[in-house]
């Protein structure tokens, strides 16, 4: 017989296959699914390189709590370029569970033109890895890469790689992939030709390339200003039966992500996504996107990645009127920032089917807000408690953003920030150590000799769950780590906290969701 936590953690287990679809295709039916060729031809394979959710949040096993959602940019750039006539492709690796080996040997069997990598900091060494190997053994394929990384760090990622021929960069890539595929088919899908013809490269605007050994990065694409003009994700090309959310950020299945809003208003010194500024789509579009999941797919809940939501008061408005119209009997979360929320705006949103918010609340310490600029979005601790407290008056669950390892910090601020968590009780707290991502405002600051200073530039460890930097105000990098692990321990084991989950259970479905996250918890923080 098993022993009893194994047979518990059997019967409370959620499978893959009751993520709210009644099968689960085999591995190779989907990734079938995700090849549309035109002509029998794939021009454009599009890659989201292999990694695991224990990865992304530097465990070794947090055990199979879900975490894996569709990745919406090449979801996005496949439809545009299969509306423009093109064979696409794509590979979401860690939904499908393959490794490099087996997306070489899938690039072999569909033989793509071009191979286009979506990467992020922490997955850039798993795509080099792809990329060499492609490079070496199958060199008349045009490499592509870009992503969050690519925007942040692409002229040293050129510099420093030879395996990628292109980086694309900028808030829009649909445009530029575009332009790339139309160019190189005029070249009849020549890499030689394409990547020596240099006026032709010159006229790609948002790319970086080589030109003899020298490094040039193109002027910026313009920016999409009408988002409308886009088709809707490719969705039907994703395993989307494989999709699960972790256990505390879905309240029914199917759920399907979305991204409305390109872009972020503030200014954080910690995010890529800083003074980007902000595009919306229009809430009828939206609404409607809403509205072809429910039709085609069965989704039941949405889980909105915009970085600030409700940014736009009077879009958020029109847009939740909209949807409490359309009817569709769909639940959703979102992003927002205090600022952008008040008291009646949060009653319409639960009125629409809103049942969680995520706070980016990061700090309620003043000084360390300040440091890294947080406050144009939170005002203070007083403002965050008063929308704390909105929040769950109008019915909705809460989940708290809070930064350990802040610039600024000593241990008895983190301490501050802490009991600022507590004092805020939302449902969940998420407790992350600061990551000076590439070309942030904060990397720049700490290469500067302001803050603190690296300890490890390992981009896989990049993940916002591992030490990179040391703030000044700590005098070891295990007295940090202990600091995630006390904030954890004091905001989770709470017995009023414990308490109180308890109390909200309602369902079967709540005691699968509360122990798979439970045992994640405990595997990863505590």
């Amino acid at each position: 017989m098993l022993p009893v936590g194994k047979r518990i953690n059997q019967m409370f287990r959620i499978k893959k296959s009751n993520s709210g679809y009644s099968r689960v295709p085999s591995k190779k039916e989907l990734i079938e699914r995700g090849f549309a060729p035109q002509n029998g031809k794939i021009d454009v394979l599009f890659i989201f390189p292999p990694s695991a959710v224990a990865e992304r949040y530097g465990k070794e096993d947090m055990g199979d709590i879900g975490g894996d959602m569709i990745p919406l940019g090449i979801a996005s750039l496949a439809a545009y370029l299969r509306d423009k006539g093109f064979g696409v492709g794509v590979l979401d690796c860690p939904a499908l569970r393959i490794d490099a080996d087996e997306v070489f040997e899938i690039i072999k069997k569909k033989d793509p033109a071009i191979i286009g990598f979506s990467t992020a900091t922490y997955t850039l060494p798993r795509v080099i890895e792809i990329a060499k190997k492609i490079r070496d053994k199958l060199p008349t394929k045009l490499t592509v890469f870009g992503g969050s990384h690519a925007n942040v760090a692409g002229v040293e990622t050129v510099n420093q790689y030879d395996f990628f021929d292109i980086i694309s960069y900028g808030l829009d890539g649909e445009y530029i992939i575009h332009d790339i595929a139309k160019k190189y088919s005029e070249k009849n899908f020549n890499r030689n030709s394409f990547m020596h013809d240099f006026a032709m490269l010159e006229s790609i605007k948002g790319i970086i390339f080589k030109k003899n050994n020298v490094v040039i990065q193109n002027p910026d694409r313009e920016t999409i200003k009408n988002l409308d003009e886009l088709p809707l994700p490719a969705r039907d090309l994703f395993p989307l039966e494989k999709y699960m959310p972790l256990p505390n950020q879905y309240r029914k299945l199917p759920l399907t992500n979305m991204v409305v809003i390109r872009g972020c208003p503030y200014v954080c010194t910690f995010c890529d996504q800083a003074g980007t500024q902000a595009r919306r789509r229009s809430p009828s579009k939206v609404v409607e996107e809403i509205k072809d999941c429910a039709e085609r797919y069965g989704i039941k809940e949405i889980s909105f990645w915009d970085d600030t939501m409700s940014y736009h008061k009077k879009w958020m408005n029109e847009f939740l009127n909209l949807l409490i119209e359309a009817n569709l009997n769909i639940v959703w979360s979102c992003y927002a920032a205090v600022n952008t929320v008040d008291k009646n705006l949060l009653q319409l949103m639960a009125k629409a089917g809103c049942w969680n918010i995520f706070y980016g609340f990061e700090t309620g310490v003043n000084e360390l807000s300040q440091n890294i600029l947080t406050n144009r979005k939170n005002r203070n601790f007083e403002k965050m408690k008063q929308v704390a407290k909105w929040t769950r008056e109008a019915g909705i669950e809460s989940r708290g953003s809070f930064m350990i390892g802040m610039p600024g910090e000593t241990p008895e601020l983190a301490k501050q920030t802490v009991q600022n968590a507590i004092e805020l009780d939302p449902d969940y707290a998420q407790f992350t150590i600061v990551t000076p991502y590439p070309g942030t405002k904060l990397q720049k600051e700490i290469k500067q000799g302001k803050w603190g200073k690296f300890i490890d530039e390992d981009f896989e460890k990049y993940n916002m769950w591992e030490v990179t930097w040391l703030p000044e105000g700590y005098k070891s990098v295990e007295e940090l780590k202990n600091m995630k692990r006390y904030a954890f321990r004091k905001f989770y084991l709470r017995p009023s906290y414990i308490i109180k989950r308890i109390l909200k259970i309602r369902s079967f479905e709540d005691i699968k969701r509360y122990f798979n996250g439970g045992m994640g918890l405990i595997k990863a923080f505590l």
